[in-house]
């Protein structure tokens, strides 16, 4: 094959390999891809070793959810006014949550940012016993909030520091990596009526928690491109501006080659 016809394959193999990062930059900038997480939930009090926790959350059904909003404002923490009755209880201001904890669990990058986590509730009550379940939200940075997961139903009783819950979550697909906020709101679990919201306002513990999911928490080879002084100038130099770099230098450098 002559030198001619060489510089003419390469071209042209160069030229399609840019077009395909071009493509697939400007499809992950504009597509938003739906969101998927796994969620289990049990009493905090339960002694549960992390074998049986990876069982049980990969044997959770994946939940798919629409894509993550990130833009736009978000309705904070607010306490129930409402009054509900069901099964010699009431609510009104009189089941609350005392506080929660947020523990980091797994990351694989070492990048700070975690897939898989926990968020334990400490509900109480003034009464001997009621049954509450709960949602969970998360906002990255500020935006609105996105539903994540559910947990089982669980009894509380009176101030009990013994009958915390706990949700732990591995996020599978659609969240970048980022700083969240969590909400969680409270529920009936007879009458399924809203009780209370619980916040980053609320608890330090529920903010800025840096989390990505495992498509974005992944081993990774940090290539370094070696620096090229080059004539030309680019606007909006980025990551596709340097590969149209590399094609200038390499058809200017096969055409001196070829004079010569």
């Amino acid at each position: 094959m002559s030198l001619k016809s060489t510089t003419k394959l390469l071209t042209w193999v160069v030229s399609w390999v840019v077009l395909g990062l071009l493509s697939s930059t400007l499809m992950a900038e504009t597509s938003d891809s739906p969101r998927a997480s796994r969620s289990i939930s049990f009493s905090a009090n339960k002694e549960i070793n992390k074998d049986i926790k990876d069982a049980l959350l990969k044997q959770a059904d994946a939940v798919i959810l629409t894509p993550l909003v990130k833009d736009g404002f978000r309705t904070e923490s607010n306490t129930a006014e409402k009054t509900t009755t069901h099964n010699s209880y009431s609510h009104s201001n009189e089941i609350w949550i005392y506080n929660a904890t947020t523990i980091l669990i797994s990351d694989f990058d070492n990048d700070g940012f975690h897939h898989r986590f926990s968020i334990s509730i400490d509900a109480d009550s003034i009464y001997s016993s009621a049954d509450v379940y709960a949602k969970l939200y998360l906002s990255f940075e500020g935006g609105p909030w996105n539903f994540y997961a559910s947990s089982q139903d669980y009894p509380i009783h009176f101030d009990s520091d013994q009958d915390s819950f706990t949700i732990e979550t591995e996020l599978a697909q659609g969240f970048p990596a980022g700083y969240y906020d969590v909400r969680i709101e409270l529920y009936d679990a007879h009458t399924l009526e809203w009780l209370l919201n619980y916040g980053p306002y609320d608890d330090p513990s529920l903010n800025a928690i840096p989390l990505e999911d495992s498509n974005y928490d992944d081993t990774y080879i940090e290539i370094a491109y070696p620096t090229i002084e080059t004539g030309i100038v680019v606007a909006g130099a980025g990551s596709a501006s340097f590969w149209w770099i590399v094609v200038a230098v390499f058809i200017g450098a096969a055409r001196r080659y070829r004079k010569h």
